[in-house]
């Protein structure tokens, strides 16, 4: 991940590149996906956000939102082409940044497969907390409140 990175609003011209990274090896048990016609109806939604972060003429990842005109606002999805570089990281900052600077939400919530502790930790890292869990998620949130504190730090 460059210093350089920069979160961009994604557009119905980034659909395919969405789909590429859902697609990714091993993505089908963690990550979830949609077709390009649920892509396209969900990135017209007022209340729905694509970001990503370019990479040449790709993205290097993408994050989807959901729920932005609600108390707590849904990470619906995350996911990035290269593990282990820091954009995950880097995109899940970004997000918590852009929800709570442009939305009136009290909190961020999401879903993590059982199965996926990479993705776990880094949430709990960066200020999540585990709420709930079922047979396949565990529920995580974090207050407005929490992220104002750790960004004061």
């Amino acid at each position: 991940m460059t210093a350089m990175a920069e979160l961009s609003e994604l557009t119905a011209a980034d659909i395919a590149e969405v789909m590429r990274i859902e697609r990714l090896p091993g993505y089908d048990a963690v990550v979830g996906r949609f077709e390009a016609d649920e892509h396209a109806r969900q990135i017209s939604l007022p209340s729905v956000r694509y970001f990503g972060v370019r990479a040449g003429a790709g993205l290097g990842g993408f994050v989807i939102l959901q729920e932005l005109d609600q108390p707590t606002a849904l990470l619906r999805r995350i996911a990035v082409d290269q593990v282990e570089r820091g954009t995950g990281t880097f995109l899940v900052r970004a997000v918590m940044d852009w929800v709570f600077d442009n939305t009136p939400a009290e909190a961020l919530k999401l879903d993590v497969a059982l199965g996926n502790p990479r993705a776990k930790h880094v949430y709990e890292r960066e200020g999540f907390a585990t709420y709930g869990a079922d047979d396949v998620h565990y529920f995580l949130s974090i207050p407005r409140a929490r992220w104002i504190e750790l960004r004061r730090r």
